[in-house]
């Protein structure tokens, strides 16, 4: 957010003016020490023509802790982190960021990373950061698996995903989770692997809107 108002020029002031709070208030958001309203967020898409962009990382943020009690089934929270000598490196993949699609176009997106620590990768898979559909958002599985893979070996996974149905610019987010659903990396790699497109064009035709939804 602090990004985009900084690259058209303008102050925090002149940004809390129009939205209505306290420059504090912009501040605070910016520098990741208060959560922003869906409301702020949409603001800041449309004052700055994100096209939706910060709209996709807002609800990928906003359900991350949805996301946590999932994983730990309503139990108390255990802290927990990566099991040691376990480590990824991001080699590749296809669909360049900021692509350009018509909406609704089904595709794959396929990343390439490599197991470059010493622990071998088994029953791990993919989990979508946030929702895996909604207006604005890239539809996708919640979970692909990731083959197994032995430490200096490459793990190659294609996701299926459909662009969002209007014009727009949408990311989603992907981590890595292993057999119990817990993240593999929980302080590293901040959202993970993602994939950026921006959709403009005609309205889908009917059979694309009668496309599978993804869940």
């Amino acid at each position: 957010m602090q990004t985009l108002r900084v690259a058209n020029g303008i102050d925090a002031k002149q940004v809390a003016k129009e939205f209505g709070c306290s420059p504090a208030h912009i501040s605070r958001v910016e520098q990741g020490n208060t959560k922003p309203s869906r409301a702020l967020a949409q603001f800041y898409d449309d004052r700055f023509e994100a096209e939706g962009m910060v709209h996709s990382i807002y609800e990928a943020a906003a359900h991350a802790p949805e996301q946590e009690r999932r994983r730990i089934a309503g139990r108390r929270p255990r802290l927990y982190r990566a099991v040691p000598g376990d480590a990824s490196t991001f080699v590749d993949d296809t669909i360049p960021h900021g692509s350009l699609m018509e909406p609704g176009h089904i595709f794959n997106k396929t990343w390439r990373i490599k197991n470059s620590g010493s622990v071998p990768w088994r029953q791990r898979r993919l989990e979508r950061q946030g929702p895996v559909h909604g207006p604005g958002l890239i539809t996708s599985l919640r979970y692909l698996d990731i083959p197994a893979t032995e430490p200096g070996g490459l793990a190659t996974i294609t996701a299926p995903l459909r662009a969002p149905t209007y014009d727009c610019t949408s990311i989603a987010y992907f981590k890595m989770v292993g057999a119990d659903g817990r993240l593999c990396f929980p302080d590293n790699y901040q959202l993970g692997l993602d994939v950026l497109v921006r959709v403009q064009g005609q309205k889908p035709d009917d059979a694309m809107l009668d496309a599978p939804v993804y869940d």
